[in-house]
């Protein structure tokens, strides 16, 4: 199978909260196991120093790109695609994980024969772990510290509150208001 592989970039891997937070996206996708969520395979680093993630290869297009090209869709279409979207953020917050930046791209198109518009929920790079295990409990941020995309974030988000599943839930129904109407509020 071909796969895509993700690298730290070299001008960053220096900076431990780097690759901290390179490590915790790997973690945080490799704890979800569901269909609307990009698989990941492997992650780690290589004899020279090269952080690495290595995840399945998603062939398709941005949800941004599809809005851009399209502008608003048809309702049945957003419910199609809003449904696999919030199973994927179902499994991760199951799996103890928020995604804390979902916006349209951070939301990957696909199809197989004779299906379209699968979703595939991608980018968990500044995703939080929610488990109480001690590795998920250093902070790689200053309280208060804003991580996210401003207009696709919740009120306690861009206030720098302490987030839990709601934030993501908001962040997509602001996706799914852009879909309807073809911009975001």
């Amino acid at each position: 199978d071909t796969v895509a592989v993700k690298i730290l970039r070299a001008d960053v891997v220096e900076d431990e909260k780097s690759r901290q937070r390179f490590y915790r996206e790997a973690r945080a996708a490799a704890m979800l196991h569901h269909p609307n969520a990009v698989v990941i395979h492997d992650f780690g680093e290589d004899a020279d120093g090269t952080f690495f993630i290595v995840m399945e290869l998603i062939e398709g297009h941005g949800l941004a790109d599809e809005l851009r090209k399209s502008g608003p869709m048809p309702p049945a279409r957003v419910a199609h695609i809003a449904v696999q979207l919030l199973k994927a953020l179902d499994a991760a917050h199951a799996a103890g994980v928020l995604h804390r930046d979902l916006k349209p791209q951070n939301v990957m198109l696909t199809a197989k024969p004779g299906r379209s518009d699968i979703v595939k929920v991608v980018d968990f790079g500044i995703a939080k772990i929610t488990t109480n295990s001690p590795e998920d409990q250093g902070a790689l941020t200053v309280p208060g510290t804003i991580f996210g995309t401003p207009e696709y974030m919740s009120p306690e988000q861009a206030r720098g509150e302490t987030l839990d599943a709601r934030s993501d839930l908001y962040s997509a129904s602001v996706v799914l208001w852009h879909m309807l109407i073809g911009r975001s509020p």
